[in-house]
């Protein structure tokens, strides 16, 4: 009886290895695609806030020259990001009261294989911010 079984144990040497050959590539895809993820929705939300910060730099005063230099410091400290613009939504002087859009807009790189076929080489971002402008500086 022994003998018997140490002949059935002694045929699967290999199954171990074999098994962790055919799912160690699935486990590193499904980890990368966390990752990925992870880097998109950073991302998402370092373009949200940039744009919500732009518009209220608007909305107290600031220039488009301002507001975009502001908006572009912003996510240039997210390495990340690239290919940043901003549009502001009426440009240059605005009056009291008058809505201000600030439209931005970036990329995130796609690192994990396979997943360019469905986003492209860069994933875009896209955010937008509206608020009422507070104050007018006065011109000298």
């Amino acid at each position: 009886m022994l003998v018997v079984m140490l002949r059935k144990t002694g045929r699967q040497n290999g199954q171990a290895l074999v098994e962790t050959a055919l799912v160690l590539p699935l486990v590193l895809l499904l980890l990368l695609g966390v990752v990925q993820f992870g880097m998109i929705l950073s991302g998402e939300i370092a373009v949200s806030s940039a744009a919500r910060e732009g518009a209220r730099l608007a909305a107290v005063g600031a220039t488009d020259a301002e507001i975009s230099s502001k908006v572009e410091n912003m996510l240039h400290s997210s390495p990340l990001l690239k290919a940043v613009s901003v549009h502001i939504t009426p440009e240059g002087t605005r009056s009291f009261g008058q809505p201000v859009t600030v439209t931005v807009e970036a990329g995130t790189g796609v690192i994990v294989p396979f997943f360019n076929l469905f986003f492209g080489e860069n994933f875009r971002h896209e955010a937008n911010a509206t608020m009422r402008v507070e104050y007018v500086q006065e011109a000298t």
